[in-house]
């Protein structure tokens, strides 16, 4: 009696899994020919002299990881055009040391870019004007690293790691714009 219970109840859930699967859809909606994009110069509003080449790094490694959109180096060849410009760099202090609460002992470091991804026109298609895709909008990746005597050497290498999780959002967000 157990068993057929057990079996029944298993069923059931199978039947259900594969009715909620079925609904459910694993991946990018982004249509096959919005995947090859172009990523021209990222310009630099941020002060932060290393933000654009850090930024150019981590987005093209991001798009690499993650698998559904293509790099193209000429727009000529890219049916979609990603365009970042780092408007913002900050560094702020999150905690103190409990003796000395003037000496910071971490802090959070913030890119903010502004990121349009469109869709280029096809004059095959008699397309005349670029579909925005995802944007403009104003993005945030954030990052902490801690002070002390090796706080300059803590500081250059946070910004690598906050650019990556900038380029996370901004992946995520092409990708599922849709």
């Amino acid at each position: 009696m157990k068993r057929l219970l057990h079996a029944g109840l298993l069923a059931a859930a199978a039947l259900l899994l594969s009715g909620c699967a079925s609904e459910y859809q694993l991946g990018t909606t982004l249509p096959e020919d919005c995947r090859d994009v172009y990523i021209p110069a990222i310009l630099n509003e941020s002060g932060e002299p290393r933000a654009a080449t850090e930024m150019r790094r981590a987005l093209e490694k991001e798009i690499r990881r993650e698998g559904t959109l293509r790099i193209v180096s000429d727009e000529a060849y890219a049916t979609t055009r990603l365009d970042v410009t780092v408007v913002k760099y900050e560094q702020e202090a999150t905690a103190y040391n409990r003796a000395s609460t003037q000496s910071p002992t971490e802090y959070r470091m913030a890119l903010t870019a502004r990121v349009a991804f469109v869709k280029l026109p096809r004059a095959a298609a008699g397309e005349t004007a670029e579909v925005p895709i995802y944007g403009p909008k104003q993005v945030r990746g954030t990052e902490t690293f801690t002070g002390g005597a090796d706080a300059v050497a803590n500081k250059i290498s946070c910004l690598p790691a906050t650019a990556k999780s900038l380029a996370e959002t901004i992946v995520d967000g092409c990708v599922g714009a849709w």
